[in-house]
């Protein structure tokens, strides 16, 4: 009963699985965002948005720059290539003086709730006289008399110089030798490519409009963005897909081929393959959202395991041919094997969910519900396979096996004790610190030179902001974000020049209302207004409107969210959600980065932020933390072992990838790779993969050479997928790769040279 009921949910599952994919494949969201391999987790929901609203802002525009050795030739550069990449319907260029035009608009309206340091300073002398006199002068002195507004809506021109004050503040900062012939601008994304085909595509137009720049004016055009470091890290990905899946699949239809010659064995693995990897992507889809580019790079090596079922089922299934009476027990030890096998794979795989780092807890879901589909896909399947008589070729394995054997195996307590003593001398060459690390994000990926230098170049000509470097204000009120800012500046002192906050955009609201007071001795009756008029002989009347203007606009405060809204291309400096209250200040290029963060510990509700530091040091507790996990998981698989064995000896079979473990970290660090979580995380796989050898090899034992020939086909299958893993250009995929490839080596070896017994070989071990 029960296991009708397991195959009416298998068929539940797998036939609208099948369904989906058929109708829905092209709309699967590929995810390449790299914020995954981020391990630092906010539990607050508020402020986590707030962070999010940031980083999302960051990777949604890129910069752009264009130099040449003639001034003018970059301009017309310049504004060839704003024409073309603005004619691209997922992007924005934000023009030149677009920011300032767009904020002299929205502050006009409440123009009399802004004052500058100097203007105050000048009110609060109360002298009248002064300030119209002042007016008079800059009103007829040439180049001295810059007007924002029309006489008659700022007579004074109070507000045309709050403006020009404050545009230093808010203006791009470039670099200390920016050349003459180089011109910049920002590009935002209206329609962000979710697809990675769309992201190629709209990058390769992207290029052709830069290259085709190039060529018609002869100048450089360099670009700097996120978005280029993703669609670099995807084409890379894109290419390892490819190796791994290709030639996995491709060495598995030649193995099952040349040693079965039937269509059905191999039919059963490409159903089990496919189910496995299909319903791994549901997952995915159904718990993130999507499936990222790392998690299909990682689990198209999961074909080199899936396939392992259906091989120890085809090769123990071919053991009861000549032995009918015995099928029912030998069906029900392959059962058992297979069973401990795949808990023992689901504990490797399923302690990468116990990561931080979302990208392993991405690849852990995506594997285990894989694993265990492709497992139940050949014990339900597998019956109806196995019908038909199968035959395998099993010389050349043998063959194989008995060249192993014969340098390995030859005395088996030998290759046992030299396997501890290396062991012992490699975690002696490991724990004695002789080993290199790597915590830096930063170096996971493979990144082209030409786009590395290219940002660097970006950054040195336009001086914009540090990157990942920030302050974090919070605050109960709008008042105490910016109590808290003032603070800070005030701390600073010239080092405020360095910070880009919402201070150089709007004064607090409580400023507001005091600077609209103070503004009373200019537009009341008897105010600097009126002295002025008299000086220029207006009628007293002439400039009531003003008055008129500044009386209606009391209690008319413009808040940042309004300026915001007003102005898209502003990065989100200030962020509300769910109770929370959050604002940003961002770091400039070559500001004093240790007076800012030595500041920010004086000042009540202000953070500074090391994004990369941050994850470096995350990343360094995942691999710690990693390593203590590592422990318990071989704590839980020896509790199983002796729970199922009923023997506490059995302990001792953790000791085959343990020492596999020891020697491959040695040998990867022996070759200049520096360890990371993902060296650490490689390693559940390698206690995972050793005991699913052990235990066929050791449970399997009634037909010795049949098992160990399964084992072979096993290994070269998963050390073929995993095996392509470590020729990767990707760092954390190449670190993934080595220490398994390695790892899995010496489990093989192990299993097929420890467990070998001196039982009496049957006949019908071997059949042709």
């Amino acid at each position: 009963m029960m296991a009708l009921l397991v195959r009416v949910i298998f068929v539940l599952v797998v036939v609208p699985g099948a369904a989906f994919f058929a109708f829905n494949a092209h709309q699967i969201q590929i995810d390449t965002n790299l914020n995954d391999l981020n391990p630092d987790k906010v539990s607050d929901p508020s402020l986590q948005f707030a962070l999010d609203s940031l980083t999302e802002n960051v990777s949604q525009r890129f910069v752009v720059a264009i130099t040449s050795a003639a001034e003018k030739r970059t301009k017309e550069a310049a504004k060839a290539l704003q024409d073309s990449i603005g004619a691209l319907p997922e992007l924005r260029v934000v023009l030149e003086g677009e920011v300032q035009s767009g904020y002299f608009s929205a502050l006009t309206p409440y123009r009399f709730n802004l004052l500058s340091s100097a203007q105050r300073e000048a009110l609060a002398s109360g002298n009248v006289q002064q300030i119209a006199e002042e007016a008079q002068r800059k009103l007829y002195q040439l180049g001295n008399g810059v007007r924002l507004l029309p006489f008659n809506d700022d007579p004074l021109g109070w507000y045309s110089d709050y403006l020009l004050s404050g545009l230093d503040n808010i203006a791009s900062p470039v670099g200390d030798e920016t050349p003459a012939s180089v011109a910049t601008f920002t590009v935002q994304f209206t329609t962000y490519p979710v697809s990675l085909s769309e992201q190629e595509f709209l990058y390769q137009q992207i290029r052709q409009a830069e290259e085709q720049i190039e060529a018609q004016y002869e100048v450089r055009v360099m670009h700097s963005g996120m978005f280029f470091f993703a669609v670099d890290s995807a084409q890379s990905a894109k290419s390892d897909i490819q190796l791994i899946a290709v030639g996995s699949a491709a060495g598995v239809l030649i193995l099952m081929l040349l040693v079965f010659r039937s269509l059905l064995p191999l039919l059963l693995s490409l159903t089990s393959i496919a189910i496995g990897v299909g319903f791994g992507v549901l997952a995915s889809i159904a718990v993130f959202g999507s499936v990222h580019i790392l998690t299909i790079v990682f689990g198209a090596s999961l074909i080199g395991i899936v396939v392992d079922y259906s091989l120890h089922y085809f090769y123990h299934f071919l053991s009861q041919n000549n032995e009918q009476q015995r099928g029912d027990e030998k069906a029900g030890t392959l059962f058992r094997a297979m069973l401990l096998s795949v808990l023992t794979s689901l504990v490797g795989y399923g302690a990468l969910s116990l990561s931080d780092l979302t990208i392993l807890k991405k690849i852990a879901l995506f594997s285990c519900s894989g694993l265990v589909m492709a497992w139940l896909s050949v014990i339900i399947l597998g019956p109806l396979v196995v019908r038909r008589p199968i035959q395998a070729r099993q010389t050349l394995l043998s063959g194989i096996i008995g060249v192993l054997q014969q340098f390995f195996a030859r005395r088996p307590s030998w290759l046992a004790v030299g396997g501890i003593l290396l062991a012992v001398g490699c975690g002696t060459f490991v724990f004695m610190g002789n080993t290199a690390v790597n915590d830096d994000p930063r170096r996971f990926f493979h990144v082209s030179a030409t786009l590395l230098e290219q940002e660097k170049n970006v950054a040195s000509l336009t001086q914009v902001y540090e990157p990942g470097r920030y302050l974090l204000v919070r605050g109960q009120t709008p008042q105490d974000i910016f109590d808290a800012l003032t603070s800070l500046y005030s701390v600073l002192g010239e080092d405020k020049q360095g910070l880009s906050s919402i201070l150089d955009w709007l004064p607090s609201p409580e400023e507001q209302q005091a600077n609209y007071a103070l503004q009373a001795s200019l537009y009341t009756s008897g105010g600097a207004l009126d002295a002025f008029s008299q000086k220029l002989g207006l009628p007293a009347s002439s400039l009531d409107g003003v008055k008129a203007q500044y009386l209606a606009s009391e209690g008319n405060i413009i808040r940042f969210t309004d300026l915001m809204e007003q102005l898209p291309s502003l990065p989100p400096l200030w962020i509300a959600n769910g109770g929370g209250l959050y604002s940003f200040a961002l770091v400039k290029k070559n500001s004093n980065l240790v007076s800012i963060e030595k500041a920010s510990e004086n000042v009540p509700g202000v953070t500074y932020v090391n994004t990369l530091g941050n994850a470096s040091h995350a990343l360094k507790l995942q691999r710690e933390a990693g390593t203590r996990l590592l422990v318990l998981a071989y704590t839980l698989i020896g509790l199983l072992l002796v729970f199922y064995y009923r023997k506490i000896s059995a302990v001792l079979l953790l000791l085959v990838p343990a020492v596999a473990s020891l020697i491959a970290v040695a040998m990867v660090s022996v070759m200049g790779q520096a360890l990371t979580v993902f060296h650490v995380m490689a390693l559940f796989l390698v206690l995972g993969l050793g005991m699913d050898y052990i235990v066929f090899a050791k449970e399997m034992t009634a037909k010795r050479q049949t098992t160990q020939q399964a084992i072979l086909l096993s290994a070269v299958t998963s050390l073929l997928s995993f095996g392509l893993l470590a020729f990767s250009s990707m760092p954390i995929v190449q670190a993934f790769g080595s220490i398994i490839l390695i790892g899995n080596t010496i489990n093989f070896i192990a299993a097929i040279s420890l467990f070998n017994g001196d039982e009496v070989k049957r006949e019908g071990d071997n059949y042709v």
